[in-house]
């Protein structure tokens, strides 16, 4: 019997669930990631020196901690730590120049751009990336790949059908994982009939909020408008500030 990893599971169970399967797996691995952190490593130095590294975490993550409201604690201490970070990259560049760790990045941009740059501005640029993104880059991939990898399997495929479907964004990133043309055609055709239904749900929305129509009652399509963003786009956080 063939093993299948974690992440083959993770999707039929996500596939279960409203939304695009991957961005929901996304969305509660960061919740996870935050909350370990949060209740268990926020004093752990290697953690500390890559919150200083990464001057904190993207916006997007940034603000997700702000849920956790019994860890308001730990929240502070990372961010004293990368508050501190900023203050001494500041002082050292005011008072001798340029430190050695950000004089390579310095001298990039200078060649860039013909000069002008502010040596205070390179110097306060992350030079490690957000923690929270950096997991969910390795996680994306395990879940794009498995997609892939088993869309042929009737289990899946059946799971597919029953779904909201897969985001734009990751419905791109899978279909450059299947190698078979048969599987793209079969994965194409699954998505496109959620998308066919979508839109028909958008045009019935649209048709009911005519006045000559204002008085039939609402039904699945209520909500079609905002399902319609979350496809194309994925869901809220999930991408941050540059989707693929």
């Amino acid at each position: 019997m063939t093993t299948r990893p974690f992440s083959y599971y993770d999707l039929l169970e996500s596939l279960q669930k409203p939304g695009c399967p991957i961005c929901t797996l996304l969305l509660r691995d960061a919740e996870r990631f935050l909350s370990t952190l949060l209740y268990e490593y926020v004093t752990e130095p290697d953690i500390q020196n890559a919150f200083r590294a990464g001057r904190g975490f993207c916006n997007p993550h940034s603000w997700q901690l702000t849920q956790f409201k019994g860890s308001v604690v730990g929240i502070a201490m990372l961010y004293e730590a990368a508050v501190d970070e900023a203050l001494t990259i500041t002082s050292q560049v005011q008072a001798t120049g340029v430190p050695p760790s950000a004089l390579s990045r310095l001298l990039n941009k200078l060649s860039d751009s013909g000069g002008g740059v502010s040596p205070v501005s390179s110097a306060l640029e992350p030079a490690g990336p957000c923690l929270v993104c950096e997991l969910l880059a390795k996680t994306e991939k395990d879940y794009i790949l498995a997609m892939g990898q088993y869309v042929a399997e009737e289990a899946l495929q059946e799971a597919y059908r029953q779904s909201d479907g897969l985001c734009l964004p990751h419905f791109r990133l899978v279909l450059g994982e299947i190698h078979d043309p048969a599987q793209q055609n079969r994965l194409v055709s699954f998505q496109m009939s959620h998308w066919k239904k979508l839109k028909a749900e958008l045009s019935e929305f649209i048709r009911k909020n005519d006045f000559n129509y204002a008085h039939e009652a609402m039904g699945e399509e209520a909500d079609s408008w905002q399902r319609a963003i979350r496809q194309l786009c994925g869901e809220k956080g999930v991408f941050g500030l540059s989707p693929p």
